[in-house]
């Protein structure tokens, strides 16, 4: 009776074990906590869009008042006529799609799609004209366009590869747009290309690599005369970079950075480097899940938007000095937007997403609303 009460306590014991390992870890708080905010940019409207899902990012015809809108998760371009505040067309595209650009002297916009293509969408139909295959081909594995470049002068649109973790053979393909073809493709030793900038007086594209080797990143620079990387420079303070800014004027390059947190983990970094010396000149926390910074000379204001909820609005009190001036609060998952200099409004994405009520023991758990997907419209305030 001795062993067998023995054999069944341990019996227990195990059972408790792995019971208590099967466990659901307890929820964790990733994000920043709530700030003071004020007088950096005022709502205007807001316009219903039709998407689920993630959104990507966006351009803009600023002739006909139209903007574009990346339906990553719908697979579609939605387009906006920013005057009337509604969605007027819905494009279906074969891949999803990254990284708008509207070229207005040949009225097309140009935008890289999931299934590793590049099509021109005409800025009057909003139909599919041109399609362009990249290295590898339509629907190669492991090859998934995401963040590009666009060249106006010489209708250059550079685009990165990602080609997924342990990979090292992440790409950034040059598609003629005049010609419509592939005519370059540029090995970057690594497997995600992500923030990218065109510096056009410097001959210069700017490829933030998220690869985080030894819990760093760097910066290559690619001579776009040469086709070539000529240098590259860590990003001290802010691994993982995915997008990217640019103040030409005072050779400063911008990267926002996730800190291996993905779209969820707050903050992030706002990391400015010298682009005479390749050093890092400043490293500020930033919103979470970065997805674009816009640099507006005018007034000297950075804007940078996460995932995490908030517009970060940065001013540059000289080319090496930086301050946060504050957030806008803009929506759950909204990493996306578009800052249009000559409206001085920034349009920013928000996709449909649940939000949950009273999450706390008093009231219990499981309520929730659902908030639909719409176009946050604001005005800069001086």
């Amino acid at each position: 009776m001795k062993r067998i009460a023995i054999v069944l306590s341990l019996c227990a014991i195990f059972a408790l074990s792995a019971r208590a390992q099967q466990q659901p870890k307890p929820y964790v708080n990733k994000q920043a906590p709530m700030e003071h905010w004020f007088g950096l940019l005022r709502l205007v409207e807001t316009i219903p869009i039709p998407t689920e899902g993630y959104i990507d990012h966006l351009s803009y015809d600023l002739k006909n008042q139209h903007l574009f809108i990346s339906g990553e998760n719908n697979k579609k371009l939605v387009v906006v006529d920013m005057k009337a505040g509604k969605v007027i067309h819905e494009t279906p595209l074969g891949g999803n799609p990254r990284k708008p650009f509207f070229d207005p002297a040949t009225n097309e916009l140009w935008l890289d799609l999931g299934d590793n293509t590049a099509v021109a969408i005409s800025g009057t139909t909003f139909e599919v004209t041109k399609t362009v295959e990249l290295t590898g081909g339509k629907g190669a594995a492991h090859r998934d366009p995401d963040n590009a470049a666009y060249d106006f002068v010489k209708g250059l649109y550079y685009v990165g590869i990602v080609t997924g973790q342990g990979n090292k053979d992440g790409t950034i393909e040059i598609v003629d747009t005049k010609a419509a073809k592939l005519v370059g493709s540029i090995k970057m030793d690594g497997n995600d290309p992500a923030g990218m900038i065109l510096d056009r007086a410097a001959n210069r594209l700017y490829v933030g690599m998220g690869d985080v080797v030894n819990g760093e990143s760097v910066v290559k620079v690619i001579d776009t005369n040469k086709r070539a990387v000529i240098a590259e420079w860590p990003i001290t303070g802010g691994p993982q970079p995915h997008t990217a800014g640019l103040d030409a004027a005072h050779h400063r390059l911008f990267m926002g950075s996730r800190l291996g947190g993905g779209h969820v983990a707050d903050p992030g970094k706002f990391v400015v480097i010298n682009t005479d010396t390749g050093k890092v000149a400043q490293a500020l926390d930033a919103a979470g899940g970065a997805d674009e910074i816009f640099y507006n000379a005018a007034n000297s204001r950075v804007y940078f938007s996460g995932s995490s909820g908030t517009l970060v609005v940065f001013h540059e009190d000289d080319p090496d000095h930086f301050r946060q001036l504050g957030k806008v609060p803009t929506g759950a998952i909204a990493k996306s937007g578009m800052w249009i200099p000559e409206q001085k409004r920034y349009y920013s994405a928000v996709p449909k997403h649940l939000v949950q009520l009273m999450p706390t023991t008093q009231y219990g758990v499981g309520d929730w609303v659902t908030e639909e997907s719409h176009l946050m419209v604001f005005e800069e305030v001086p």
